[in-house]
C-alpha cells in the first residue's frame, strides 16, 4: 500500500492533547475503540463477567476519568488498541476482585457473572477480532474522507469508478461507463483514489500516536486485516 508523506505535525496530534484537551481525546478514544474493545470481549474469556458494551462503558468511566491514565499511555510506547486491553483486562480483574470480596462480607446481591471466573491475559483470538473491527473502522473513516474529499471537488465519477472497481470487483470495461468515465483512464483514476485512500489512512494513524517509523507496518497490518 503507497502513501504520500505526511509532515511529522500529524504525528503528535493525539498526543498533543492528552493533559490539554482530554475532553476532545476522551470523546475520540470512545469512538474510536468502542467497537474494537466489544469485540475483544466477546471473543475471550472476560464475556463470562458481563455484557460486553456494559463492561467496556465501565472500564472507560473508569479509566478515562483519570487525566494521567493516556499519559502513562505515550510514556508506555505501546499501540493505543494494546494499552487499552490491558487496562480492560486489568479493570474487570480488579472488578472481580471487588465483588469477590463483597459477596465474602455477604453484602452483593444474587447472581451475576461468577467473580471467580479466571481473567486470563491477552488472548490472541480476541486480539485479532479487535485489530480487524479497528482496522474496518479506520477503512470506512478514510473512505468517507476520500469520498467527501472527491464530492467536493466535483470528482463524484472518480469514487463511483473506484468503488465499482476496487470495492465491487467490476472490470474497467463495465465499471467505467458506468461511472461515467473513460474506460483508458480508469486505471489512472482507480490508482489516484488508491493513494488518497492511503495517505488518509496514514492521517488517521498518525492521530492515534503511531510513530511515523511504523506507519507503513501499520498499513500492511490493515490491509491484511479488512481482506479476510
Amino acid at each position: 500500500m503507497t502513501r504520500d508523506h505526511f509532515p511529522t505535525t500529524h504525528q503528535t496530534w493525539l498526543s498533543e492533547r492528552v493533559g490539554v484537551a482530554n475532553d476532545e481525546v476522551v470523546r475520540h478514544v470512545m469512538q474510536r475503540y468502542f467497537e474494537p474493545l466489544r469485540a475483544y470481549v466477546k471473543g475471550s474469556s472476560l464475556r463470562n463477567f458481563g455484557d460486553s458494551a456494559d463492561l467496556v462503558n465501565d472500564f472507560f468511566a473508569a479509566r478515562l476519568g483519570d487525566p494521567t491514565y493516556l499519559e502513562r499511555w505515550i510514556d508506555s510506547g505501546l499501540p493505543l488498541r494494546r494499552w487499552l486491553v490491558n487496562g480492560l483486562l486489568l479493570h474487570v480483574r480488579n472488578r472481580g476482585i471487588a465483588e469477590a470480596r463483597r459477596r465474602a462480607r455477604g453484602d452483593a446481591g444474587v447472581g451475576g457473572p461468577d467473580p471467580q471466573a479466571p481473567v486470563s491475559s491477552t488472548e490472541p483470538d480476541a486480539m485479532k477480532a479487535l485489530e480487524r473491527a479497528w482496522a474496518i473502522g479506520l477503512v470506512t473513516e478514510a473512505h468517507d474522507r476520500v469520498r467527501a474529499g472527491l464530492l467536493a471537488e466535483n470528482r463524484e465519477t472518480w469514487w463511483e469508478c473506484f468503488r465499482l472497481h476496487v470495492l465491487h470487483g467490476l472490470p474497467y470495461a463495465d465499471a467505467c461507463p458506468m461511472a461515467g468515465v473513460s474506460t483508458a483512464n480508469g486505471a489512472n483514476i482507480v490508482r489516484a483514489v488508491s493513494k488518497r485512500l492511503a495517505a488518509m489512512l496514514a492521517e488517521l494513524l498518525t492521530r492515534e500516536g503511531v510513530a511515523e517509523a511504523e506507519i507503513d507496518a501499520e498499513l500492511e497490518l490493515i490491509q491484511r486485516l479488512v481482506q479476510k
